[in-house]
């Protein structure tokens, strides 16, 4: 059991995001969880409702730390360019150290119970992509180069680096997530932004963007 004195409420849930990780919600169980936690259930129902309020918990601890981690990865400044890369950069690198993370989330998006809170979660992360790329390029509020689809593509190259990792060292004979890998990554989601960027210069402004500045005018 847990010592006294030590923080019960943190060992459950470290031991909650392991097997969150592992087996998935389902299947850990909160037997299971106090028999990693050094906790019996009693306490874990003390500190939680229910399991599922112990899975949120997990996540957002995880998402609090993201959203850390792109604040100070906007604090930085710099032209969308440098701001995109750094972002995407950021991004996979807590993908990479949180494996947990990515595989909670990929579970709970495949069929899981929690689809909402995961959601809620990345709307503002969401919006605030959107906003840069729509400040920047007017361009990007409709259309095939929009911000919705830019973001989800680029979202996409990164979490998929890190869940398919498996897979992608059978294909490519290389750790994706080694010091290696990850540079290699980093360097073609880089490139991306390089090609989106220039195609986005050369596109005429969006029609709701010039009729916003139509409105500006008058």
């Amino acid at each position: 059991m847990a010592r006294a004195g030590t923080n019960t409420r943190e060992a459950i849930l470290g031991a909650a995001d392991q097997l969150f990780g592992e087996v998935g919600f389902e299947s850990a169980s909160t037997r299971l969880i106090g028999e990693r936690s050094g906790v019996n259930k009693a306490l874990i129902h003390y500190h939680f409702k229910d399991k599922s309020e112990l899975w949120n918990a997990v996540l957002d601890r995880y998402y609090e730390r993201l959203g850390s981690e792109i604040q100070t990865a906007l604090a930085q400044g710099g032209k969308l360019r440098e701001q995109m890369i750094g972002l995407l950069g950021s991004y996979l690198d807590f993908l990479a150290a949180n494996r947990t993370f990515a595989r909670m989330v990929q579970r709970e998006v495949a069929g899981g119970q929690h689809v909402e809170r995961v959601t809620a979660h990345m709307a503002p992360l969401f919006e605030t992509g959107a906003a840069l790329l729509h400040e920047a390029y007017p361009a990007t509020l409709e259309g095939p180069l929009s911000a919705a689809q830019l973001l989800v593509s680029f979202y996409g190259m990164a979490v998929t680096w890190v869940t398919y990792a498996p897979v992608v060292e059978q294909l490519l004979g290389q750790d994706p997530l080694g010091e290696e890998g990850l540079a290699l990554r980093k360097a073609h989601l880089a490139r991306m932004v390089d090609l989106v960027i220039a195609s986005l210069e050369g596109q005429p402004r969006a029609p709701a963007a010039d009729a916003a500045a139509r409105r500006r005018k008058t």
